[in-house]
């Protein structure tokens, strides 16, 4: 029982967390902004004060202090969305996360607790991703503004996978994600006409910079897991310039000649991809125990076999302008590799692997014979081949083949969530009769799980939403339970990733309400807490820590005390504005999506920003001069191109100046495009909503207030 207390706290503080983020996004209109913002601010301070409790008598579980302490820096990003929330500034924009990240960087440089770190490595990602992009308008940038944008993003993941090799902050989560967001960025800007003129010369950056990482890991027998990035992102980097190159040449090579070069660069990608995943772990042998050496190989072999699937069908067509020419190639290199025990295992292994890629579509939508044949083929290979990934193909072809027969030939589709209930019991039992092999007991958990998680998207009424919803919850949490009891590493990640992922798309399922879910989640989350509490009690008796120093503690409630100021700084200025703006209407166009911890919310256009400016005024401030029309709306009548001070401007009484930012197409942002409403009725708004009620300081600066 002592190793389920930890997975008890935690679970129960990611539930409190959840049903924080899903009542407050849930936008209840039975609560005055003032509440709202007490009771989010409460929950914020609540949460820091039970981590310095626990901290003191609960030091046994040292980590309980830290855990409530992360949640605490949680909630302050939550209150900051709320703040934007209530008075409708941009949707998840990115100061929002600016605001949310400083005080988290000060509660790690403090604590030098890892989570944190990795928080704010988070948040800063978050800030860049909604500064370039926006989910309330558009930005238009040149090419150059751009590929300098995404280089810059791996110029710093640079600096910070450096940094990591340092005593004071040697994190290996952040040296593994920023290592890998280097490799993407760089990858990503590498194609040629992507960025044009400048990506194509990204192509030298990121073959030095992966010739120097192969140089460094390879001299000093380097890090595992930075050696599978470098494998997985330089086979990623071939896979995209076998596709790229041959599409630069189309008008010269033609498609069957495009089809052939990819056919063969994919063989060659495998056959070197291999030859190297040996050369770099010939230190730990050839043994089945060299784990790494068969993780690289798995990597490039199935990188080059979807490859070569796509390549070689489309030849193969072209060839015999037959669907069932891919089906004879696929079926003869299964058959090689289950008879020819005399080749090498793994190329029997990838023959097959490359086989399954390139037959799999057509086994489904060919014929109802092809079905049944790939049917079972996929389950005579999935018993006779004892490797695991070729396993886990083989089985999805199995169950691809089945689902297919299913729902097509027999045209059981009606009865979806019968067989998709079933396929997850019947995996269920597979995953114990197996559970004394590993492969195939892993096999049949993800495949049981991913059946009954599918169940939570039915979509067929609310009683059916919240019994699938309960059902998946409560098996996995049991599960999670299980296998962290019996420390099963790999199952109990595993079961995690889909127990997250259920808390994270139950929060954009909008069958079941917020504020329904938000209460069944405080309520499961409590039990979590007591539970674990109570059986912590039982099994307490360790000698009690000291987690965070006095000093510590004083330094974290400085930024608690920073927290609440950025908060009262951002209700009094808002506030402010309303108090003393002049309210004034436009007329507006409305969009509806949902902000990720906001809610939902209204993205509104205004007829006065739809301008088009001069080149050089692109991304600017733009001051607009407006004046009020017969009908009591706002219209513009200048824009000033210059900078101007709008509080020194002459102004008669129904005129008014607003200040925006230019986003460099046709369009002025004044910062109010969100207008959030309670859940559900976004609809409503968007097909009624014409005019909105802005107030407008002397300033330029604007709040939305309404819209009707």
């Amino acid at each position: 029982m002592t190793r389920l207390i930890p997975i008890g706290y935690l679970g129960s503080i990611i539930l409190f967390l959840s049903s924080i983020v899903y009542f407050f996004a849930a936008n209840w209109g039975y609560f005055s902004r003032y509440e709202k913002l007490s009771l989010s601010v409460g929950a914020m301070i609540l949460f820091y004060l039970v981590s310095f409790t626990s901290t003191k008598l609960l030091s046994h579980q040292p980590f309980l202090g830290k855990w409530f302490l992360v949640a605490a820096a949680i909630c302050f990003g939550v209150s900051v969305g709320l703040v934007g929330q209530i008075y409708n500034s941009h949707a998840d924009s990115y100061m929002l996360f600016v605001v949310w990240l400083l005080p988290t960087v000060l509660l790690a440089f403090i604590t030098r607790y890892t989570p944190l770190w990795i928080l704010s490595y988070i948040l800063f990602h978050l800030a860049y991703w909604f500064y370039m992009y926006p989910s309330s308008y558009f930005i238009v940038r040149s090419n150059f503004e751009e590929w300098v944008i995404y280089l810059a993003i791996g110029v710093i993941n640079l600096f910070l996978f450096g940094l990591t090799f340092t005593s004071s902050y040697n994190i290996k989560t952040i040296r593994y994600l920023s290592y890998s967001v280097v490799h993407l960025s760089l990858i990503g800007i590498s194609f040629f006409e992507l960025f044009d003129p400048y990506s194509g010369w990204t192509n030298i950056l990121y073959i030095f910079f992966a010739f120097i990482s192969y140089r460094l890991l390879t001299k000093n027998s380097g890090d595992k897991g930075l050696t599978i990035i470098l494998f997985t992102m330089g086979s990623l980097y071939a896979f995209a310039k076998i596709i790229e190159l041959p599409i630069l040449f189309l008008d010269n090579l033609g498609f069957f000649a495009i089809q052939l070069s990819g056919s063969i660069a994919s063989i060659i990608l495998i056959i070197c991809g291999v030859l190297l995943a040996r050369k770099i772990t010939r230190n730990a042998g050839d043994g089945v125990n060299n784990i790494p050496k068969r993780i690289l190989i798995v990597i490039v072999t199935i990188i080059g076999s979807i490859m070569f699937a796509s390549s070689f069908g489309s030849l193969i067509f072209l060839i015999f302008e037959s669907e069932y020419a891919i089906v004879t190639v696929s079926l003869i290199f299964i058959l090689v590799g289950l008879l020819f025990h005399k080749l090498e295992a793994t190329a029997r292994h990838t023959l097959i692997i490359m086989a399954f890629f390139s037959g799999m579509l057509a086994a489904i939508f060919l014929s109802s014979f092809i079905t049944i044949l790939y049917l079972v083929i996929s389950l005579v290979t999935f018993l006779l081949i004892k490797d695991g990934v070729v396993r886990l193909i083989s089985y999805t072809s199995f169950m691809g083949c089945t689902l297919s027969l299913l729902l097509n030939e027999l045209e059981l589709s009606a009865h979806l969530e019968l067989i998709l209930l079933t396929f997850a019991i019947g995996n269920g039992v597979l995953t114990y009769l197996a559970k004394n092999r590993k492969d195939v007991s892993r096999i049949g958990l993800f495949y049981s799980l991913l059946f009954l998680y599918s169940l939570t998207f039915l979509n067929e009424g609310l009683l059916i939403e919240i019994f699938y919803s309960v059902l998946f919850f409560g098996v996995g949490t049991i599960v999670l339970l299980d296998y962290g009891r019996n420390e099963k590493l790999f199952e109990f990640r595993l079961t995690v990733v889909f127990w997250l992922a259920f808390l994270i798309t139950t929060y954009y399922d909008f069958v079941w309400s917020l504020l329904h879910k938000s209460l069944s989640l405080f309520i499961i989350g409590l039990l979590f807490l007591l539970l674990t509490r109570f059986f912590d009690k039982k099994e307490s008796g360790s000698s009690l820590r000291t987690v965070f120093s006095k000093k510590q503690w004083y330094l974290i409630t400085s930024v608690v005390l920073l927290q609440l100021s950025i908060l009262g700084y951002q209700v009094f200025s808002n506030e402010q504005l309303l108090s003393e703006g002049k309210v004034i209407t436009l007329e507006l166009a409305p969009v509806d999506p949902r902000s990720l911890i906001q809610g939902d919310y209204v993205r509104l256009q205004y007829e006065i920003g739809e301008l088009e400016l001069p080149v050089e005024r692109n991304q600017g401030r733009a001051y607009l001069l407006l004046k009020e029309n017969k009908d009591g709306i706002y219209q513009t009548i200048k824009v000033f191109n210059r900078q101007i001070d709008p509080t020194k401007m002459k102004l008669a009484e129904d005129e008014v100046i607003m200040t925006g930012k230019y986003n460099g197409y046709d369009q002025i942002i004044f910062g109010i495009e969100s207008y959030f409403v309670p859940e559900g009725t976004g609809l409503d708004v968007e097909r009624n909503a014409k005019l909105a009620k802005v107030a407008v300081s002397k300033k330029g600066d604007s709040i939305l207030l309404s819209v009707e």
